[in-house]
């Protein structure tokens, strides 16, 4: 005998059982023969309710879930992983990740759409956070051991308005774990476990900020907004830090929820008037891991830009991430670009000096007056960085093609002077 599987015509029958009084002692049987007409006038989104009770009740009940599961899938109920783990909690585990995952898309979906109801889109404020870590470690959940901080809020209209950021105090570091934390500053953000107690000027002083001072200024500069964005692979990292924090200094966890920046992206460059601009939110990923402004000066803290010559520092990476946002979107919007606010201060749309030609990706559509402010609406996509080691290369060239050129000149006019003097001895 084979198992026998509930399906979504079973919850329709029972649900019109209790709704119509003279099939209240009605068999399945009988029932399966009276609701068939229904059931065929239902339309597919009615149906579908259906489905979504069948799947809440398989969830629930162990018995109904293992007489759902098909030939050749794995058995959930009794079983344990390799740690001991049942396999029920797994499960249970990935469906809650999931939902989150999903009401996450819908979030951000639903403060665009506000926004844009409203008619404040442009004007509405955004928060992108990044961190940094000295370890994560290999338990379950993983410990992290936060290191830096760093926010930035910004409008289509306003550009970056401001960035947050502080160093944090590493804490208490897990016992085996320092070697990597060596490794770790070594490759990459260079931020010291220890403050050297020497150093005596403002700009280079490496300064730690105490967990409740951190939270207190996240909160002043959230200003009551509960959502905040991150890309995918670091959404984690940031939870993780801010947990460790609270945990750490029996703080109250912040009310926010961590969202993914490319969704954002997608929305904003898709609301405008002009439609649909990028058309999946990988996509959006993608050009948000381009990195176009990636090697742009001035963009990290103080103490990064002074004594490091690193591009991990958390702050430079928000104020990319913004930058790469507003570049690609403030064009459908018809916002002109202005320089330190949409995009940074070092991008040229006009040549500077011999050898530093404007990048053709960069260069602006209409001609830009005020130097001061540069504002400019810039092509899609592109680098508007440019590598410094051709310089030189490119000095040279021109001089050598501004010397041939003078070279034919000369080698021309030798020619028509020859051509006279004989003219004139004839």
């Amino acid at each position: 005998m084979g198992k026998s599987r509930l399906n979504s015509y079973f919850f329709f029958m029972q649900e019109q059982k209790r709704l119509i009084p003279a099939w209240k002692n009605k068999s399945n049987q009988e029932l399966m023969v009276l609701c068939d007409s229904l059931w065929t006038a239902l339309d597919p989104q009615e149906r579908f309710r259906f489905e979504e009770m069948k799947k809440d009740f398989v969830g629930k009940d162990p018995e109904a879930r293992e007489k759902e599961r098909k030939k050749g899938d794995v058995r959930i109920t009794g079983g344990y992983d390799t740690h001991g783990r049942p396999l029920v909690d797994i499960e249970r585990r990935d469906r809650e990740m999931k939902r989150e995952a999903v009401n996450k898309i819908e979030a951000v979906a639903n403060m665009v759409e506000t926004a844009a109801r409203a008619g404040a889109l442009e004007v509405t404020k955004f928060y992108v956070m990044e961190t940094n870590v000295f370890v994560k470690t290999e338990d379950d959940p993983p410990v992290f051991v936060p290191a830096e901080v760093s926010i930035a809020k910004f409008s289509l209209q306003e550009g970056v308005i401001r960035v947050y950021q502080a160093f944090t105090v590493p804490g208490r570091i897990p016992l085996g774990y320092k070697r990597l934390c060596l490794e770790n500053i070594n490759d990459g953000h260079k931020i010291p476990l220890e403050v050297n107690l020497d150093e005596e000027d403002d700009i280079t002083r490496f300064r730690q900020t105490p967990d409740v001072e951190i939270f207190e200024d996240i909160r002043r500069f959230l200003s009551g907004s509960e959502i905040v964005f991150c890309m995918p692979e670091k959404t984690a990292q940031c939870e993780g830090v801010l947990r460790t924090i609270a945990q750490r200094s029996n703080l109250t966890q912040l009310n926010i929820s961590i969202v993914p920046l490319p969704e954002l992206l997608f929305r904003l460059a898709n609301k405008s008037q002009e439609g649909i601009t990028l058309p999946s939110t990988n996509m959006a990923e993608i050009e948000l891991e381009r990195e176009r402004f990636l090697y742009q000066a001035g963009l990290s803290c103080s103490w990064h830009d002074a004594m490091t010559d690193t591009n991990t520092c958390s702050s430079a990476t928000v104020w990319r991430w913004c930058f790469t946002l507003l570049d690609l979107c403030c064009q459908h919007y018809k916002i002109p670009l202005v320089s330190g606010r949409h995009i940074p201060r070092t991008v040229e749309t006009e040549p500077v000096g011999q050898g530093w030609g404007a990048v053709d990706q960069g260069r602006s559509v209409r001609n830009t007056a005020n130097r001061q402010g540069r504002n400019m609406i810039r092509r899609l996509g592109g680098f508007p960085s440019e590598d410094v080691r051709f310089r030189e290369e490119q000095v040279v060239e021109e001089e050598d093609n501004k010397v041939k050129k003078q070279d034919e000149a000369r080698g021309t006019a030798g020619e028509e002077n020859n051509a006279v003097q004989e003219h004139i001895e004839k």
